[in-house]
């Protein structure tokens, strides 16, 4: 049975709760002190050395530096970390996943000499236990790793043992437990196209219509059949090339929340079927491409591989990726159901109800913009295979859930300007977008935020502060007055309260510059309790 369809629907979705099994130890069994304690050292900090030929990574590490990587035979890494106290402490190593590193990388953990080797193919993006340690208070612990022997030699595209950081952790597990599926415990169903009219909705949609890879893209090549979106995949010659694919993109732009949709890919080799997100242009110019998440792509000359992504598109351009792996089941045979949830800290897959990858992406050392979605498909990579097209790549719905509300100066609406003396500000605002300032008395800028149900909240506002800033600058929400200090360096977010607000209701949140010195305006968001 198919869901109920709505579009634009506004409902709570069920909540999912990962469970945790807790296992306490008698006191007499534990003669040193259990409280917990955690050293981190990554590829930037004065400590870490190397030997012999290492190399700037384009994945990046939880923190946003670059990775480390080589594949000479005998070089080395090193990361010292002081103990702080007495004890015995795990030693945990975090690198980024990708399917070309080395199943062979050898760390030694000094003192005690314990060597262990790794599959860096596997259980990157995670903090991976390595094993135990003692050491003094004071005492240095260094934990290095070795490039081992190319094991592949007629193989030039594996064995690339990469580095990132380590750690000396006692109390607590490596890892947050892993979710079985998304907890989407006080999300909202903000927006959904179950796709089952009989013409696409082209008031929230519009065709990609660019030419990429060995594919043109057309308008034509997509519609709605039997409740489902259908890509039809041609041997057609167009504007240059002698296929033709297509898909859907959303005019809407969206940030945090969890994603999902429903495909069933095409039979033989030759396309690239993916639904993601990315601020770009379905003909083809991204005129506001910053972040990007990979939900997953998809070569279909491997149907049972996946890989999923998050790229800051900058300069440097950074990927943080979970690299290709096998899901388990064959893509093009029935239906599997796709989903990541975005928040602050990162983005967590899942692929058939169950979590596959977590990629760390925090705001601050990578942009967090608005994206659309898309739904596509195109020829990419291998050339199709012309007796078994035409073909179709079909997505069931699109779904999207939120969690609170946030407001910036970059959303795609809700935010409003007044007064005189506004401009970009020169100081980074939140998750890598710009701030705008004003030094003009009585400028005001304001959020307006609508919670999609009635509760209780908590305001902030994302404080961008430094020389220059007004100390006290007039917040208002909701009928409650506060100051806000933008002397103080750097950008937080700080409390406004807590509110009971009503679901649908718009409510305006405004800054005020009343005095000396200026406001900068960026960010604010509902948190609901």
């Amino acid at each position: 049975m198919r869901p109920i369809h709505r579009r634009r629907a506004a409902a709570l979705m069920a909540l999912v709760v990962a469970a945790t099994t807790l296992v306490t130890t008698p006191a007499a069994a534990q003669p040193e002190p259990q409280a917990r304690t955690t050293v981190v050292s990554t590829v930037g900090d004065s400590s870490y050395t190397e030997s012999a030929n290492w190399f700037v990574s384009s994945l990046a590490g939880f923190t946003g530096e670059r990775a480390r990587y080589s594949r000479i035979p005998g070089s080395t890494a090193s990361w010292t970390m002081v103990a702080p106290a007495v004890g015995s402490y795990a030693v945990d190593v975090w690198y980024p996943p990708f399917h070309t590193s080395a199943r062979n990388a050898g760390y030694t953990i000094s003192p005690g000499g314990l060597s262990v080797t790794v599959d860096q193919q596997a259980g990157g993006g995670y903090w991976r236990p390595l094993g135990q340690v003692r050491a003094e208070a004071g005492e240095p612990v260094t934990v290095t790793l070795a490039v081992g022997p190319d094991l592949t030699p007629d193989n030039l595209d594996d064995e690339y043992a990469r580095g990132y950081a380590v750690r000396l952790r006692r109390g607590g597990p490596a890892n947050p437990p892993a979710l079985p599926g998304p907890n989407l415990s006080g999300y909202d169903l903000a927006f959904a196209d179950e796709f089952d009219g009989s013409e696409i909705d082209w008031a929230g949609w519009e065709p990609r219509t660019d030419v990429r890879g060995n594919s043109s893209q057309r308008a034509e090549n997509v519609r709605l059949a039997d409740g489902a979106l259908v890509i039809d995949l041609k041997k057609e010659a167009h504007r240059g090339k002698a296929y033709t694919g297509g898909g859907l993109v959303s005019k809407a732009r969206y940030r945090y929340g969890y994603y999902e949709t429903r495909v069933r890919i095409n039979e033989g080799p030759g396309w690239h079927p993916a639904f993601w997100s990315m601020c770009g242009g379905a003909d083809g110019v991204h005129r506001c491409q910053l972040a990007e998440i990979d939900g997953f792509e998809i070569d279909s000359i491997n149907p049972r591989r996946v890989i999923h992504n998050v790229f800051d598109h900058r300069t440097p351009r950074r990927q943080v990726t979970s690299g290709w792996y096998d899901v388990g089941a064959d893509l093009a045979q029935g239906w599997h159901t796709f989903g990541y949830l975005y928040d602050e800290a990162g983005v967590r897959f899942f692929v058939d109800g169950r979590q596959t990858a977590y990629l760390p992406y925090p705001q601050g050392p990578f942009v967090h913009d608005y994206m659309k979605v898309w739904l596509t498909a195109v020829a990419y990579n291998d050339f199709p295979d012309d007796a078994q097209l035409p073909a179709t790549v079909t997505f069931d719905y699109f779904r999207y859930y939120q969690r609170g509300v946030y407001g910036d100066d970059d959303a795609p609406s809700g935010y409003t300007e007044a007064g005189t003396g506004w401009a970009d500000s020169g100081l980074p605002g939140y998750g890598g977008l710009p701030a705008r300032q004003s030094c003009g008395l009585g400028a005001t800028a304001t959020w307006t935020l609508r919670p999609s149900h009635t509760g209780r909240y908590d305001a902030y506002l994302y404080r961008v502060g430094g020389t220059g800033g007004q100390n006290t600058a007039r917040v208002v929400f909701n009928g409650t007055q506060s100051t806000m200090d933008f002397t103080v360096p750097g950008g937080s977010w700080m409390p406004l309260g807590t509110y009971r607000l009503s679901g649908g209701q718009d409510y305006p949140l405004e800054l005020i510059r009343d005095g000396a010195g200026c406001i900068r305006a960026d960010a604010v968001k509902l948190v609901p309790r």
